[in-house]
């Protein structure tokens, strides 16, 4: 089975799975998303393993005539190299699109930021504190940087009151917690392999979606009132509607829809069974593997050039047989 054909076998299934376990909750298993997209990571990998041959039935082979022509899947399979390329070389432009982004900004030296965010790490148990920058024309918080994490802020941030500082914060902190940057990351490598793939690309804003969804959640889990988080959150959004990011960062205001946002923090969580979400993730791995490992094996049996149809016995009585037999 061509990878083409397995690509897109592979994230209909995803996409079923995880579309129900987000119908219940829009925030679903950010979990289940994420190991989706990197079985589909993996799987021009898991494509060249060993198969694990199951026999068929018996098949005439027809011959290689055009054995070493290249036919519609090499010129399929170099499409998909050039793009694929073209791709990630668009990644590695927009980390220096966004390391210049971060360059060009100033370090937040207002103590009560600095001590704010110590606050705040010790708070989610991070051992180490992201660097604080504010950025001019930014107008929501932001979190960047894989290695050494960065959050930006707004030069409007000074304006803010201690409550909305600290939602911001302990919402761009819970991305450094669960490692948000990276998942992101590895969703974007996911669709430059299979970028002829919507499906993938649509699991990929599901999973940023679904990582919103868990930071408001943080900031709730956290102390925030809830009703004072949605106002903040409301205008930080209204604030950022026309701005333009560099990729690679996310944003208080990033990805989830403002109303499904606010009804999931009015409403509360809705998870369903988390049994289902293993039941999902097993038969989804399951499934990953057997479209990757399993092959056919067709037992072929080619012709030989000039071997004669009938025996040498079966000749002689033909040649011996008389033509026209008495009555």
């Amino acid at each position: 089975m061509s990878l083409l054909l397995t690509s897109l076998l592979m994230s209909m299934i995803a996409a079923v799975w995880v579309w129900i376990m987000g119908r219940k909750d829009p925030c679903g298993r950010p979990w289940l998303t994420t190991l989706c997209l990197a079985l589909l990571l993996v799987l021009p990998g898991l494509a060249m393993l060993p198969k694990v041959r199951v026999e068929m039935s018996h098949v005439q082979g027809l011959g290689s005539e055009n054995a070493g022509v290249w036919g519609a899947s090499e010129y399929l399979t170099f499409l998909w190299a050039v793009m694929a390329l073209v791709m990630v070389l668009r990644m590695v432009r927009n980390i220096w699109i966004l390391k210049k982004w971060i360059t060009a900004s100033d370090p937040a030296d207002c103590h009560g930021w600095q001590s704010l965010i110590g606050e705040c790490s010790e708070m989610l148990g991070l051992k180490k504190m992201p660097e604080l920058r504010v950025k001019t024309g930014l107008s929501s918080p932001v979190v960047a940087g894989l290695i050494r994490p960065v959050i930006l802020l707004p030069a409007t941030s000074t304006e803010w009151n201690e409550g909305t500082r600290k939602m911001a914060i302990l919402h761009e902190l819970g991305h450094v917690q669960r490692r948000d940057l990276w998942v992101r990351l590895a969703a974007e490598f996911a669709c430059a392999l299979h970028w002829y793939n919507p499906l993938v690309w649509w699991l990929r804003a599901k999973l940023l979606t679904q990582c919103e969804y868990a930071c408001d959640a943080l900031v709730v889990e956290a102390g925030a009132d809830r009703r004072s988080y949605i106002r903040a959150l409301c205008d930080v959004v209204e604030s950022a509607l026309t701005e333009n990011r560099p990729q690679g960062v996310l944003a208080m205001a990033d990805h989830a829809p403002l109303k499904l946002r606010v009804d999931r923090l009015l409403g509360g969580a809705r998870m369903g069974n988390p049994s289902w979400a293993i039941v999902a993730a097993v038969l989804t791995t399951t499934s990953a593997l057997a479209l990757t490992l399993v092959r056919p094996a067709y037992e072929v049996t080619h012709p030989e050039q000039g071997s004669p149809i009938y025996t040498q016995s079966e000749i002689d009585l033909r040649h011996s047989a008389d033509p026209f037999p008495s009555e």
